[in-house]
């Protein structure tokens, strides 16, 4: 076989590859980019991959860090300067990859939340790193939300879940996460409130550092 037939055959074969390799989430920061609140509509998509006898989410084009440097005007994004512990850092690499996420937004929700604290609970009872309701618990099917595998699970799937309404609006999808999607429905935004408002913040601010 000539080396030019080679050359061809390995480029055949990077380009399959690139058509089979699931693409993140795309993120939004536009308001526009929700149109929920108007019609009603849900988005292009399908539910998370976890849930049985359901077809998988249809990813959007761009990969996610790119769409989010270009939504939080940060030209390039770098790895946010903190880990938690081995155990932590490994259901988040594997939460992220089931459920097509950047692991930075997984990690600096975490840091938010709980601050790598698998115990908390706060005083309107959300529990564990991702700061779980007990109505999600019961809804993910989810044993025990200390456990730091069900945790960042039922934490990762909420997220994707949430892109996914908001069609890849990382603040509102980050609001909906902190005050509940019907809050921000009934707003058409970010509700205006301060804890949330202040959340957002913070979990862009992680994602933006440098």
């Amino acid at each position: 076989m000539s080396i030019e037939r080679v050359m061809a055959r390995i480029a055949e074969i990077e380009a399959r590859i690139e058509e089979l390799t699931p693409k993140p989430f795309a993120v939004q920061t536009q308001t526009e980019g929700f149109r929920a609140a108007a019609g009603g509509r849900m988005p292009v998509g399908s539910v998370p991959p976890s849930i049985p006898g359901r077809a998988a989410p249809t990813m959007l084009a761009k990969p996610f860090d790119v769409a989010l440097a270009e939504a939080t005007g940060v030209a390039q994004l770098r790895p946010i300067p903190f880990q938690f512990s081995p155990e932590i850092e490994s259901a988040i690499a594997r939460y992220s990859q089931m459920y097509n996420l950047d692991p930075n937004l997984i990690r600096a929700v975490i840091k938010v939340e709980s601050n790598g604290n698998p115990r908390t609970v706060s005083h309107k009872g959300a529990m564990g790193l991702m700061q779980l309701m007990p109505e999600e618990v019961r809804a993910y099917g989810i044993k025990d939300p200390f456990d730091i595998e069900e945790n960042i699970m039922g934490g990762a799937r909420q997220l994707a879940e949430k892109l996914r309404i908001f069609e890849g609006n990382l603040e509102l999808t980050l609001a909906a996460y902190n005050a509940g999607t019907g809050a921000v429905r009934k707003y058409g935004g970010i509700p205006p409130y301060r804890e949330t408002e202040n959340y957002v913040r913070k979990v862009k601010a992680l994602l933006e550092q440098r």
